[in-house]
């Protein structure tokens, strides 16, 4: 393609908002979001092709005793069964969804893409699955709290409230963790 008189052998042309930019294929930011994109889709393709749902009955077992163990230690009568807790006469299923293992595939794709070394690749793996593991404890203990205080927040605290600061606490995470890898 020729723009402004020269040849472009290796761009991409985006679209934003009724304007076409040419990014060249050696742009780092390209490189960066055609990683980013490749590994998300590599790990929708392996979920898919391993029926990881239906494989993540430890960790939702896990969750749910975590998180009721730490509602516990501040006055809940909650109680788990596997990956079910009760509360208030209701019962809370922990399903695969909850463990938030997709959550942490958009975390890991966002790492493996960004340039960086291996190994700062692996601590900043390593810790923001763990942080944000312990943050799904902590989001499961509060939601077992609301339902025993007022169970029509529920819905709300589950679907706005932790979705929300789960995304914020993912940004803020991987930004941190850029701020790190450039110093």
């Amino acid at each position: 393609m020729i723009v402004g008189g020269r040849l472009l052998h290796l761009s991409a042309f985006i679209l934003v908002g009724g304007c076409s930019i040419v990014v060249p294929m050696n742009s780092p930011i390209l490189r960066f979001a055609s990683l980013f994109f490749l590994f998300l889709i590599g790990f929708s393709v392996l979920s898919v092709a391993t029926n990881l749902q239906n494989h993540l009955h430890l960790a939702e077992i896990g969750l749910a005793q975590s998180a009721t163990w730490m509602a516990q230690r501040v006055g809940s009568a909650a109680v788990a069964t596997g990956n079910l807790i009760a509360v208030s006469g209701l019962t809370l299923d922990i399903n695969h969804e909850c463990t938030g293992v997709f959550v942490l595939f958009v975390l890991i794709s966002f790492i493996g893409a960004y340039p960086a070394t291996l190994r700062a690749k692996a601590t900043g793996a390593v810790i923001g699955v763990t942080l944000l593991s312990l943050v799904n404890i902590l989001r499961v203990a509060t939601l077992v709290r609301v339902v025993e205080f007022r169970p029509a927040l529920f819905v709300y605290f589950h679907e706005y409230v932790w979705q929300g600061a789960f995304l914020m606490l993912v940004t803020l995470y991987a930004v941190t963790w850029v701020e790190w890898v450039q110093r």
